[in-house]
């Protein structure tokens, strides 16, 4: 099921199109090893590739052209199906401009628009954002990005612009791997969690409200897309209402205060996906952020106001409302942190990472970071339960 990754690894010798010939001149990638990485079903985790020797002055559009290459022929889909994550060294990437060049030649449908951003998260170019503003004494918890909804992407690409003094790593680890040790450790966890399905409740202030710029995010700005200038507040909630039953199938509970109401969205979803190209299923949530987030701000009691500090972290539960034992919850997050696969970013360094099978997260650090991110939708490859 998973190990450390080994001669047995389903590892490819090198990544070449089809039907060049050993006479063509041709931009390969090779597998290398990086410390820490997994085999997760015979398959290495993450899949580690770096230009090849003959290659490692090759122009960016050069290795542009060479990606679409292998996005056309269906390569870069089966590697991300097999293996989570296509983790790339050495590409001649040094800014968030040339990243924007970069992303589009893999071929994916098209940018995906996120919908309910509960962190500020600010573009930077074409494609690019940021993959966080949290300061670096916060860590995150593992999670699939947008679990927590209905509207999620598909493929997250994270970019190591530049790398702090300590610290910054990007944990990753399979959620196909983490669904068999629940499955091996905690089996009637995943039965009810399969069985019932989960209730995430997300709190967003008015940006009226004096915590909102604390908080970092706001339902007008999150939710807000068709709000108008002089639109009553009844007419703004009315349209958020109707964009979380269109485009996250989510309700609106509205929490009277002097600010224009705050905002909790409940969000009915599964835990457990299944995967239609391998058939295999997937722990796709944000269970662990939930809880530990709560954890550490003092928040795990109703009314769950986070503790010295400014808005509320509202509990999941399960499907029927019951509520979720925490010794499931911090046995969750001890799995996670065993299994986990800590990214040694590098300046330039891109993980391509499918969302569906991957979860990630934050370690704290010190310095100057920037991890950027790209979001795309792609084939949709879950089973629609």
């Amino acid at each position: 099921m998973s190990a450390t990754v080994s001669s047995s690894t389903n590892v490819p010798a090198s990544v070449t199109p089809a039907g060049h010939t050993a006479s063509a001149p041709v931009i390969e990638f090779t597998p290398f090893v990086v410390e820490g990485q997994r085999a997760v079903h015979g398959n290495a985790f993450p899949l580690a590739l770096k230009l090849a020797e003959g290659n490692k002055q090759a122009s960016l559009p050069a290795v542009k052209e060479r990606i679409q290459e292998l996005a056309h022929d269906g390569t870069i889909r089966s590697l991300l199906n097999q293996h989570g994550v296509i983790f790339f060294r050495g590409l001649p990437l040094k800014t968030a401009a040339d990243l924007s060049f970069l992303v589009d030649a893999f071929g994916f449908r098209e940018e995906h628009q996120e919908i309910g951003l509960s962190g500020a998260r600010s573009s930077v170019t074409k494609y690019i954002k940021t993959a966080s503003e949290l300061p670096g004494t916060v860590s995150m918890h593992f999670h699939n990005e947008y679990a927590r909804t209905n509207h999620f992407p598909e493929i997250v690409f994270f970019f190591s612009e530049r790398v702090p003094e300590q610290g910054g790593q990007t944990p990753l680890l399979s959620s196909v791997e983490l669904y068999d040790r629940l499955q091996q450790e905690l089996p009637e966890f995943v039965r009810d969690l399969e069985e019932k399905g989960i209730i995430g409740r997300q709190y967003y202030p008015s940006k009226h409200d004096p915590e909102a710029a604390a908080v970092g995010y706001n339902w007008q700005d999150s939710y807000g897309f068709d709000i108008q200038e002089g639109d009553s507040i009844e007419v703004q909630h009315a349209k958020v209402e109707a964009l979380l039953a269109r485009d996250v199938q989510a309700t609106a509970e509205w929490q009277p205060d002097a600010y224009g109401d705050r905002l909790h969205v409940v969000q009915k979803v599964p835990a457990i996906r299944t995967i239609r190209s391998s058939g295999r299923r997937s722990f796709f949530n944000g269970l662990s952020g939930v809880y530990g987030n709560a954890k550490r701000a003092g928040s795990l009691l109703p009314p769950h106001k986070v503790q010295n500090g400014p808005g509320y972290k509202l509990p999941s539960s399960y499907g029927d409302g019951s509520p979720i034992p925490d010794a499931y919850h911090e046995r969750l997050i001890e799995i996670q942190d065993e299994i986990g696969f800590l990214v040694p970013w590098q300046e330039g360094d891109v993980a391509v990472v499918n969302n569906y099978t991957v979860q990630h997260s934050r370690t704290t650090f010190v310095g100057d970071r920037s991890v950027l991110v790209s979001l795309w939708d792609d084939i949709d490859d879950f089973v629609r339960e």
